[in-house]
């Protein structure tokens, strides 16, 4: 049995205390703590590009005290500063740093870039490996469709997602098993609109790709902002999903707490296939990733939370390293592709139609069925 760590080349934008490279990249480097055991790391990160040095970078120190040879471009990262293409995985951080937004306050994070750079090496050498991108893996729709074409014309491996679907959840059975019909499911997000309900796409998009006769796709997203959020919140669509969750989660006073909301905002996503979703941006107080599901009219919501630890050690964290190692040895990602072509162009959907003023957008590019 083969049993050697694998050599990874890491392409991050910035490397800081607590950032996504952090999280991740530090818990590989020095090993971690998960309930109580420890573990160490089953892969060999041999080489380094970071793309942006704060004055709170760690990523040079970390370099330097792991023996890690820093590079100036991602081509010398990947061949380790010679000509020969030897790394056996690629893992990209794109989340986080200095970088533009665009009109519609989306941040053009370089995650299709980094890929494609990567990728041209693996072309050049007709060498493909697995790659493990952060948090989605393009921001914009015409990115998103071009890697998700990439991957598939290359069967490139390939593994991106946002840590919550990994987390514990609380209570550890949702009560509704793999298989199982779904009609609606809500959740709540919180901090930044765009960062954060990414995650409470991927958090419901993780139960309801698993739901009866499979996933078929996405039909179309709508935002909805202040009042118009406030209502359509309280009305006969979503009024007994909310109140189901917000009871579950302790909110002070269900009641009022829309009106309370700093920025009230609600996505909602059409599925093709009749299933309904809907994001409520709960700041300042709904304050955690939780969501409700429900099987049919007559039933109540079955609501679970899906738990961080927002304080070091991030031991959350520790679970998705675990996962992209694992990832990384077998080439096989735990889940399919197609959730983050759902998730991410699902949100590009979301800060579409919030830029428009509500109007409905249309996806027709994710109807995909897995």
């Amino acid at each position: 049995m083969n049993k050697r760590n694998k050599k990874v080349a890491v392409i991050v934008t910035e490397y800081w205390d607590i950032s996504h490279a952090d999280v991740l990249l530090s818990k590989m480097f020095e090993g971690f703590v998960l309930n109580g055991r420890p573990y160490r790391s089953t892969i060999d990160i041999v080489s380094m590009y970071i793309d942006q040095f704060p004055v709170n970078d760690m990523g040079k120190d970390m370099a330097a005290k792991h023996h890690v040879p820093l590079f100036g471009s991602i081509r010398e990262t990947l061949l380790r500063g010679g000509d020969t293409f030897d790394v056996e995985g690629i893992i990209i951080v794109g989340e986080l740093g200095d970088y533009p937004c665009n009109e519609i306050g989306q941040t053009l994070y370089p995650r299709r870039a980094f890929f494609e750079e990567c990728l041209q090496v693996m072309l050049a050498y007709d060498r493909i490996v697995p790659v493990f991108t952060d948090k989605g893996f393009a921001i914009v729709r015409e990115d998103i469709e071009w890697v998700y074409d990439q991957v598939k014309r290359h069967q490139i491996p390939f593994m991106s997602s946002s840590v919550v679907p990994y987390c514990p959840r609380h209570p550890v059975s949702i009560g509704i098993p793999n298989g199982t019909p779904i009609r609606k499911m809500f959740g709540f997000a919180y901090s930044g609109v765009e960062r954060y309900t990414y995650h409470a796409l991927e958090m419901m998009q993780s139960i309801a790709e698993n739901r009866a006769y499979g996933e078929s796709g996405i039909e179309s997203v709508r935002a909805f902002r202040d009042a118009e959020a406030i209502e359509r919140l309280l009305s006969d669509e979503w009024r007994t999903m909310y109140r189901a969750l917000g009871g579950f989660a302790n909110l002070r006073d269900v009641e009022s707490l829309p009106y309370r909301l700093s920025e009230p905002v609600l996505c909602e996503v059409d599925y093709v296939d009749g299933l309904k979703a809907g994001v409520l941006f709960g700041e300042p107080e709904a304050r955690l990733f939780a969501s409700a599901f429900q099987v049919s009219a007559e039933e109540s919501p079955v609501c679970v939370e899906f738990r961080l630890q927002n304080q070091k050690p991030n031991s959350h964290w520790g679970y998705l390293v675990l996962e992209i190692e694992t990832f990384i040895h077998t080439s096989r990602p735990p889940h399919p592709v197609e959730r983050s072509l759902l998730t991410t162009g699902a949100l590009d959907a979301f800060m579409r139609s919030l830029h428009s003023g509500g109007k409905e957008i249309k996806t027709p590019y994710l109807r995909v069925s897995y």
